[in-house]
């Protein structure tokens, strides 16, 4: 079993769904018809067969999430999705446009949406409390770690502008007054140019070469050229790197958020959060829905074991004769 990066919110609906039917009177019926009847015992058998097994996957992480978490972060995460349904609802021009586009995005309901960013949440916290990163992957991501710096620039297309544009500089025209009349940047000219923070590896190498060469309030006195243009680049605030013990928290998160990325590692940190938990499926018809990271345990478990009784046993036939001699 590997985890999907990407949430499938139209699978979160009908496992929502089947939550629901749970909850029903199983004989009463749902659809009729002449001579056509289907009970909600019916519906639910094949909703179960359908969706069960993801379901019973997902509360189970939901489970181990409030444990791992502790009840008073976790109620913290339900406050946070109750807020964003309001925010949602807001930006969206209020209640039956936020309805209109959780029905065209296949989700059953606000409480689905909901429950949905709960878990999400909550299992994403819980898988990064798990990865455990090392004091030498701390080490060599602060040496490798360069801080993001504020950058503005200007983008044209001719080199000759450019240039003009720099000669106005030099005479003390303003950059930002500069930027939004002549750059061709449309994110950036509204606001004078500013790329706000960039850190290291987002821009283009020739683009990064020539910004790291500025101090502060530092502009290039020369285009530089890259596949989009020539820009015009303004050093705002250089990133200033900071001690490892001031850099240590940052960087940890970040390592962790890369190795949340990894559809492996989430598997491996499901399958140590199973056994520590010691949890086991009971109902027959859902008995399959752990059994990719449990069996794939005890597969790991006898070649360690394998690996325990296949060491060569120590030869002591030679001490024997020795003691005959």
């Amino acid at each position: 079993m590997r985890f999907n990066k990407k949430f499938n919110l139209v699978l979160i609906a009908s496992l929502s769904a089947l939550s629901l039917a749970a909850c029903q009177k199983n004989s009463e019926e749902i659809v009729t018809g002449n001579g056509i009847s289907i009970s909600r015992n019916a519906f639910n058998d094949k909703l179960k067969k359908a969706a069960g097994e993801q379901l019973v996957r997902q509360m189970v992480l939901t489970e181990i999430a409030k444990k791992e978490l502790g009840e008073d972060r976790f109620n913290e995460i339900v406050k946070q999705a109750t807020q964003q349904v309001i925010q949602s609802k807001a930006s969206m021009g209020g209640e039956d446009k936020f309805k209109d586009a959780l029905q065209k995005s296949g989700i059953a309901s606000e409480e689905a949406y909901k429950e949905t960013m709960i878990n999400y949440q909550a299992t994403q916290e819980t898988f990064k409390k798990n990865i455990n990163i090392s004091d030498d992957e701390l080490k060599e991501a602060y040496d490798n770690y360069t801080p993001a710096s504020e950058i503005s620039h200007i983008l044209v297309d001719d080199e000759d502008k450019a240039k003009d544009l720099i000669k106005q500089l030099d005479e003390g025209a303003s950059f930002q007054d500069l930027a939004k009349s002549n750059s061709k940047d449309t994110a950036s000219v509204t606001k004078g140019g500013s790329l706000g923070k960039v850190e290291k590896g987002k821009m283009v190498k020739e683009f990064e070469d020539a910004a790291s060469q500025l101090n502060d309030g530092e502009y290039t006195k020369e285009p530089v050229k890259t596949n989009y243009g020539y820009h015009i680049i303004k050093m705002d605030k250089k990133g200033q790197k900071g001690s490892f013990d001031e850099e240590k928290d940052k960087l940890k998160e970040k390592l962790q958020t890369e190795k949340l990325k990894n559809p492996d590692v989430l598997t491996q940190i499901t399958r140590d959060l199973l056994k520590k938990y010691e949890i086991k499926v009971k109902d027959s018809d859902l008995k399959n829905a752990l059994k990719d990271f449990t069996e794939q345990k005890k597969k790991e478990e006898k070649k360690d074991d394998a690996a325990k009784t296949d060491k060569p046993k120590e030869d002591k036939s030679a001490d024997k004769k020795e003691e005959k001699k």
